[in-house]
């Protein structure tokens, strides 16, 4: 399994004294012992000195290397980068929202039924229209420029001027209409906006039909929006009040990467009741939507759509005068990690694949992880991994 980030490294030394019957433990740590780390990762530490006299002060210090028995080492923390490989629409109010819905459009799909004079529904016919993506700039302009004409000139007229004794145009038309991303393969539709009527037409006092006026036809976004995202692995979207931290809502999806763009699995599918309505300006709600895709790049997103960085992780240790203990905090839910250890700091051992998660309830094994002193000398540090949470 390939490593990403390598993340701090604890040593716990026993040092082992010929003029005592026992081994006095220390805890040291020395950022020299660490490997050669790659530029983007940076360490922080710093080292708190709680021995007698300091009447429960913390006294902090910089560069320390060496502590006495009694010294507490604080977590060396590993920042990682922001990740910008997968850029994110702009979301979190419905007018953003509506913008990407319109100009993400590359086909409409119009149908129809009508009335037999029997009284029976029956499907009439519809058309299809293309569109490049990005030339409609606003649903004004789709819904009356681009959809209005072709359901008028089109579907409607030709059922006013149909001859057919067997229609009854007194019942008007039945018209469903869908705007989608799609190719002109026409593979199966990822939809963005609908519009569903019952259309009644004007019957003229020479007995003719015709097209009413159609300026109040306004498409809808569908309940869920679709954000097509290269290859997909994974995704999480977390959604939560403003002001409370814990998600009332957490989504989480495993996408096949070697599946058509076409088909559900390349898309990930967003609530428009959350997405339009989670500004970190002026929302209701907080999102957080975490995404793994074909580079094995774990990405955060918040409600506006932009990228997050990473939460570091945090490594804590403590021992006994057998074990060692040390709980790795902070991280993002579904960031997949492992404990590693060392006596040398050539040779390291993987723990377990674990993964952070949105709720303590849902955390599939404890952050705290503890091995027996057995050797004068242990090594820990954290990696990441480009594991799935499943």
């Amino acid at each position: 399994m390939s490593e990403f980030v390598v993340g701090a490294i604890i040593a716990f030394i026993i040092i082992l004294l010929a003029s005592c019957e026992e081994a006095k433990a220390a805890v040291t740590v020395n950022t020299n012992l660490v490997p050669p780390m790659p530029p983007i990762v940076t360490i922080t530490k710093k080292t708190v000195n709680l021995s007698a006299g300091t009447s429960g002060a913390a006294k902090s210090t910089s560069s320390t290397t060496s502590a006495t028995k009694q010294d507490v080492a604080q977590p060396l923390v590993i920042v990682p980068p922001p990740k910008t490989n997968y850029v994110f629409p702009p979301i979190g109010t419905l007018q953003k929202v509506t913008d990407y819905a319109v100009k993400a459009t590359t086909v409409v799909l119009i149908y129809s039924w009508a009335y037999e004079t029997n009284g029976q529904e029956i499907y009439y016919g519809g058309t299809t229209r293309y569109i490049l993506t990005n030339v409609i700039t606003s649903k004004t302009q789709l819904d009356q420029q681009f959809i209005v004409p072709a359901l008028s000139n089109i579907v409607l007229y030709n059922f006013c001027t149909n001859a057919n004794p067997v229609w009854d145009k007194s019942k008007g038309v039945v018209v469903d209409v869908v705007c989608d991303i799609n190719t002109l393969s026409l593979g199966l539709s990822q939809d963005l906006l609908w519009y569903y009527n019952t259309i009644q037409l004007i019957n003229n006092p020479d007995g003719s039909w015709s097209v009413p006026n159609l300026s109040s036809v306004s498409t809808q976004l569908e309940d869920s929006i679709p954000f097509y995202v290269p290859n997909a692995q994974w995704a999480r979207m977390e959604v939560g009040h403003n002001g409370d931290p814990d998600p009332f809502e957490v989504d989480d999806n495993l996408y096949d990467p070697g599946s058509s763009p076409l088909y559900s699995d390349g898309y990930v599918y967003l609530d428009t009741d959350y997405i339009t309505d989670s500004s970190t300006a002026s929302g209701n709600f907080w999102i957080k939507t975490s995404l793994f895709d074909g580079t094995n790049v774990f990405q955060i997103f918040d409600g506006d759509g932009n990228s997050v960085p990473e939460t570091p992780m945090n490594l804590r240790m403590s021992k006994d005068s057998s074990y060692a203990y040390v709980t790795v905090n902070g991280g993002d839910s579904g960031r997949g990690y492992m404990l590693e250890w060392s006596s040398d700091l050539k040779s390291w051992t993987n723990g377990p694949v674990n993964f952070f998660s949105p709720l303590p309830e849902d955390e599939a094994l404890p952050p705290q992880f503890y091995w027996q002193l057995s050797t004068n000398t242990m090594f820990f540090r954290t990696a990441t991994t480009n594991a799935v949470p499943y």
